[in-house]
């Protein structure tokens, strides 16, 4: 029988991802995502509840996470699910549960106040502009000279 685990959550961030490193310099972000979840009721068809996932990337994908994502913004995220177990202090056993992310899409787009180029620049450049950054000379048409 073959293992099958995969996550896809779609939710927004509770706060600012953090960022740490291991000892061999691989970028680790982790962050928490708010996930809404319906609940039946008797009483009434659904309660709608709110489940915190804790989510962790590494390496280029940490990189992306800590480079790009706010509190606040809506996400798709896939991965795998992991139970990390750990020792307190006091020597307590504890688990938790956490989703090894292996890919995050935008749910929406860039909010407004995150808009970094101005229309203007956007603008193609004239002729003359591209041939002084670029070094370009005016072609002679009547020249039998290959221009490379």
């Amino acid at each position: 029988m073959s293992n099958f685990n995969r996550v896809i959550l779609v939710g927004r961030l509770t706060r600012d991802p953090e960022v740490r490193f291991t000892s061999s310099g691989t970028q680790i972000s982790t962050f928490t995502l708010a996930v809404n979840r319906n609940v039946p009721n008797n009483v009434d068809d659904n309660v709608q509840t709110v489940d915190f996932i804790r989510i962790v990337s590494f390496g280029k994908l940490a990189e992306f996470v800590s480079n790009y994502l706010t509190k606040g913004r809506l996400i798709l995220v896939e991965g795998s699910l992991r139970m990390r177990k750990w020792q307190t202090q006091s020597g307590e056993p504890r688990t938790t549960a956490e989703v090894v992310a292996s890919g995050i899409q935008f749910m929406e787009p860039k909010p407004k106040g995150e808009i970094t180029e101005k229309v203007e620049d956007l603008k193609e450049p004239s002729e003359e502009t591209l041939e002084d950054e670029l070094g370009l000379e005016e072609l002679d048409e009547d020249s039998d000279e290959i221009p490379f």
